[in-house]
């Protein structure tokens, strides 16, 4: 099995040649940056990976790293260190190939120190198998100084042989951007990123979605999104990575969503990738109570923005304890539509908000139906990691019979958690500085199995009260298998 991610530095980058003083046009969110990866060994025997990274633009690895991985173990790198011999300055993408199955997720972080003038920075993608790439790739949400918000696609060729690489813009009501389609040819297994700031083509105040195709047809691509607010202050450091879509699905789990929850609220971007207007109905849970939202007409490639305090069907959940106010929604398109969707997250701060929350933000992908099993992998959910990283995890039933689950946190035995109960339609929630005997400084993986086909969503931050300001925040998908 073959696991395809893409490793991101791109202001790497352009500090290093504004340091020459060459004359380019900066892009993409500025800082220096680096890259965490994560890689959970889902067998029970040992993996022997190899991790080949590709500088973009180019078809030769700049590296190519060797290591094992224990049997259901974790194994973490960080850019700047680890593997040792990637060179400065390095923007690209890697595949890392494993003689047993994987599971790996990719933090993009800068180097800010945590304060407001240099806040932290993080985004968090989910490595890619060969089946979820494919020859047309959905992006739900770009922009161009939109509010201050811009944004960047990478795109990978996972290919053996060079692929002229064509992205399409739409509005959010669906209208065709033709000044600012895009094309290039991307070396085999290598990448290439689009700015949308550097797109002429794209007006200012620009809030769209977006089509990546191959040329040819065929060539599989892996693509992943980020998009940023400006990073003046902790206040405005929102960093927000997700995976793009090979393929849309009728029905799409989404199982964590927020409003005026401690100062963070939800929005939920639904793009429609079939070929005719679909619309699409929303089954909010909050606190066991459904609330219904349907859409007017999405036309072919638009995208729906939802931003929960906006829906006027949730207006009953601000009565709700401000614990409660968190839960799991499930998105219907019409019959024969085809969506998909990400789920957004962010905190704006106000009365009675840790001053770590302001400013956070962060995106995980909505999942479609048909991928839901009774065993989900989570690469990576700290417990005080490093003093004051912490994480969490929310699992989704996705039936209407209630079950149980049992949690396993690697390597902490003690920790293990049997006959967990699964609601019916519902979900249950983990944060790990509140998970007996799970000792401080846990940085692995979580497996959970369960009675009933469930899905889910990991999430890591600083600790309140710790003192470090900007987007610490991040959620990445789970593994079903």
């Amino acid at each position: 099995m073959k696991t395809t991610f893409r490793y991101i530095n791109i202001v790497l980058v352009l500090v290093m040649l504004l340091s020459f003083a060459t004359a380019v046009q900066a892009a993409g969110p500025g800082g220096t940056w680096a890259s965490g990866i994560n890689c959970q060994n889902l067998q029970n025997s040992v993996a022997t990976i190899s991790i080949s990274f590709t500088q973009e633009n180019s078809s030769t690895p700049v590296l190519t790293y060797n290591d094992t991985i224990p049997a259901g173990g974790t194994k973490s790198y960080y850019t700047p260190s680890s593997p040792a011999g990637i060179p400065s300055g390095f923007v690209g993408s890697a595949v890392v190939s494993s003689t047993t199955q994987i599971a790996c997720n990719v933090n993009t972080i800068n180097n800010g120190t945590g304060t407001s003038g240099a806040p932290y920075r993080l985004g968090t993608s989910s490595g890619m198998t060969d089946t979820q790439t494919g020859p047309t790739v959905f992006v739900p949400q770009v922009e161009k100084a939109f509010s201050n918000w811009n944004s960047y696609i990478v795109v990978q060729n996972t290919s053996q042989s060079s692929v002229t690489v064509n992205v399409t813009y739409k509005s959010r009501t669906g209208a065709d951007v033709p000044a600012a389609n895009e094309s290039i040819a991307i070396p085999a297994l290598s990448s290439h990123v689009f700015y949308q700031s550097d797109n002429a083509g794209l007006p200012s105040n620009f809030l769209g979605a977006a089509k990546v195709s191959a040329a040819n047809g065929t060539s599989k691509l892996a693509v992943v999104a980020n998009f940023y607010n400006s990073g003046a202050n902790n206040s405005t450091s929102q960093f927000h990575s997700y995976n793009g879509f090979a393929s849309g699905a009728n029905k799409l789990f989404v199982p964590y969503i927020v409003r005026n929850y401690y100062g963070y609220n939800g929005g939920l971007t639904v793009q429609n990738v079939g070929g005719s207007a679909t619309t699409v109905t929303v089954s909010f849970n909050f606190n066991g109570t459904t609330y219904n939202y349907t859409s007017g007409s999405i036309a072919p490639g638009a995208a729906l923005a939802l931003y929960t305090p906006n829906v006027a069907e949730l207006n009953p959940v601000d009565a709700l304890n401000v614990t409660k106010r968190f839960g799991s929604a499930i998105v219907q398109a019409a019959s024969g539509g085809s969506v998909v969707a990400i789920v957004n997250q962010s905190n704006l701060g106000g009365a009675g908000v840790a001053p770590e929350y302001l400013g956070q933000g962060a995106t995980y992908s909505a999942i479609a139906n048909g991928s839901q099993t009774t065993k989900i992998f989570l690469p990576q959910i700290p417990d005080k990691a490093g003093g004051f990283w912490v994480g969490g995890f929310q699992i989704t039933n996705t039936t209407g019979s209630s079950g149980t689950c049992t949690i396993v946190y690697n390597g902490v035995a003690g920790a293990t958690e049997n006959n967990v109960p699964l609601p019916a339609n519902g979900f249950f929630s983990r944060y790990a500085p509140n998970v007996p005997n799970l000792t401080d400084g846990f940085n692995a993986s979580v497996t959970v199995t369960c009675t009933q086909p469930v899905v889910g969503i990991a999430n890591m931050a600083v600790l309140a009260g710790s003192g470090k300001l900007g987007d610490s925040f991040s959620q990445s998908n789970g593994l079903n298998q």
